[in-house]
């Protein structure tokens, strides 16, 4: 809920003003809340004074604008453009702080009325422990008929893993399995976004697989021994590693099919 400082408060209206859902108002001069807030924070951000907490949130975490917050937009498309799907991993872990700021980014991510309803799941302890389940699951699903134009290349990489298990093109080696979950497709999908180019920046190479996601979500024993809830949306499972293949220019995309109106 919203708190207001009214020693603070000058009665400027800013916050009154970005309160999308009209909780805000200004009474006697200073800014008042009535009727159920969604904790969308605008109101903390947009205060010139800082006569707005919300209490219940961690409000020593909230940090005040500055140059720094700022990104020349060139630089960002250039970085987002030398962006690419890892699938050589180098043999050794990814320290857990970095895991954390991954994380931090998909929790910043905008959810849907501000629900923030995403949760993770970090494979990375038990990740050698979860693959059998995995690979035992996809084989199911390809022997019925599951896995569509795709069955040809998937039950090559499960022949290829049966003759020599270090054949690992399900999971490329990878050294964590990160899960984003959610009501909301939408949710996990915005977040996960996110959280691809913050692992990026830290050097953390990513893999988006959707085969993963499926075979997940059909394998009771997988979501079982993961921790998925029946209700719960997984969005592409997210394969990380420190990369072990060093890009050397970005690679060329069709146009962009945009109409104008």
């Amino acid at each position: 809920m919203v708190s207001i400082d009214r020693r603070k408060c000058i009665g400027c209206g800013l916050c009154v003003k970005d309160c999308f859902f009209q909780v805000l108002h200004i009474e006697e001069g200073k800014a008042n809340v009535s009727g159920g807030c969604f904790e969308c924070g605008h109101c903390v951000a947009v205060c010139p004074t800082k006569a707005v907490s919300m209490p219940n949130l961690p409000m020593e975490e909230v940090r005040e604008y500055d140059d720094s917050c700022r990104m020349d937009p060139e630089n960002l498309l250039h970085f987002m453009q030398f962006r690419r799907s890892v699938r050589q991993f180098k043999q050794e872990p990814i320290p857990k702080f970095l895991l954390e700021t991954i994380i931090e980014a998909g929790r910043y991510t905008p959810t849907a009325a501000n629900r923030q309803d995403v949760s993770y799941i970090v494979v990375q302890d038990t990740l050698e422990e979860v693959k059998p389940i995995l690979w035992d699951g996809l084989k199911k699903m390809l022997q019925g008929g599951k896995m569509g134009p795709y069955a040809p290349r998937l039950q090559k990489f499960c022949d290829e893993h049966d003759a020599d298990p270090n054949e690992d093109r399900l999971f490329c080696h990878a050294d964590a399995m990160v899960l984003v979950l959610t009501d909301n497709p939408m949710n996990a999908c915005l977040a996960s976004t996110s959280m691809e180019l913050m692992a990026q920046s830290l050097g953390v190479g990513v893999l988006y697989s959707g085969f993963l996601q499926r075979t997940i979500m059909a394998t009771p024993e997988a979501k079982e021994s993961l921790g998925i809830r029946e209700e719960q949306y997984l969005c592409p499972v997210m394969l990380m590693g420190i990369p072990a293949v060093k890009y050397q220019r970005t690679a060329p995309r069709k146009k962009a099919n945009v109409s104008w109106k």
